[in-house]
C-alpha cells in the first residue's frame, strides 16, 4: 500500500521525467505509470530479500521524518539526497540517487558511486556494514579532491556507544582533519516514518532490537585553499 501523498509524488516525478526526455533512454520503454509502479515496488522487495540480517532488512523501511530532512535543507543548504529510492526520497531535494537504473523513469540519478559526491548532500544508506563503509569512504575521498565547497551528511547507525567496532567509524578516525561527529539523536527520541506504507501524516517510532546506546552524528571536514570540504556522518 502507498499513501496518497507518495502516489502523488511518484506520479509527478514520472510525468516530469517523461517530459524531460528521460524515458527515451530507458529500455525496455516505459508503458505506463501503473506498470512502472509495480516494478518499483518489486525491485525494493527484491533488494531487501537479498539480506538475511534483520537490521539490514528493516533499514529498507526506515525513512527519517520530513522535519529532519527539512532541517538539513534549511540550515545546511542540502540539495541532494544520495542512496535513496523513489519510494522514500524527499521531493524537496532537487536531486536524488537510486541504486536501480530503471528508477530513471521517476527522475532518479543512478549509482551514487559512479561520480564524486559534490555540493551539499545527505546520505542515509541501508544498514549494511559494507555499504555504509563504501559510502563513508566515497564521501571522504570525494571531499578530499573537491575543488568546490562540499559537505556530505552521513546518517549512520551506531551499534554501541563508543562506535569502536563500526568499520565506517574506524575509517573516519583515520581522517580527523576531514571528519568530525556532529551530534547524537538519543535512541528513545529517534523517529522513523515509512513513507510508502504508514498512514498519511503519521510518524512511527522504531527501536533497534538489542541495540543499546544512541543514534549519533559525526561530521568530517577539510578547509582547503578557497574551498571547504566537509563530510558529516550520523550514527545511531
Amino acid at each position: 500500500m502507498l499513501t496518497p501523498e507518495r502516489l502523488n509524488i511518484l506520479q509527478k516525478a514520472f510525468d516530469r521525467a517523461k517530459c524531460s526526455g528521460l524515458h527515451d533512454h530507458v529500455q525496455p520503454p516505459p508503458i505506463s505509470f501503473a506498470s512502472e509502479l509495480v516494478g518499483l515496488i518489486a525491485r525494493k522487495d527484491t533488494s531487501a530479500s537479498k539480506h538475511t540480517n534483520i537490521k539490514t532488512k528493516d533499514s529498507f523501511a526506515r525513512t527519517f521524518s520530513s522535519h529532519i530532512t527539512a532541517t538539513f535543507q534549511k540550515w545546511a543548504l542540502v540539495t541532494k539526497e544520495k542512496m535513496a529510492s523513489p519510494l522514500d526520497y524527499d521531493p524537496e531535494f532537487p536531486h536524488y540517487w537510486s541504486e536501480h537504473p530503471r528508477d530513471k523513469v521517476f527522475g532518479a540519478n543512478t549509482n551514487a558511486f559512479s561520480s564524486r559526491f559534490s555540493g551539499f548532500s545527505i546520505c542515509h544508506p541501508i544498514y549494511h556494514e559494507t555499504t555504509m563503509l563504501l559510502a563513508t569512504r566515497h564521501a571522504i575521498y570525494s571531499a578530499a579532491v573537491s575543488t568546490e565547497e562540499t559537505a556530505t551528511f552521513m546518517l549512520l547507525p551506531s551499534w554501541n556507544k563508543d562506535m569502536t567496532t563500526n568499520p565506517y567509524a574506524s575509517l573516519c578516525r583515520k581522517y580527523p582533519h576531514m571528519c568530525k561527529f556532529l551530534g547524537t539523536i538519543p535512541l528513545n527520541q529517534l523517529q522513523y516514518c515509512s513513507m510508502q506504507k504508514c498512514p498519511s501524516k503519521t510518524t512511527y517510532k522504531y527501536h533497534f532490537p538489542n541495540t543499546p546506546g544512541n543514534f549519533r552524528s559525526l561530521p568530517y571536514g577539510t578547509p582547503r585553499a578557497g574551498s571547504a570540504s566537509m563530510l558529516t556522518t550520523k550514527t545511531g
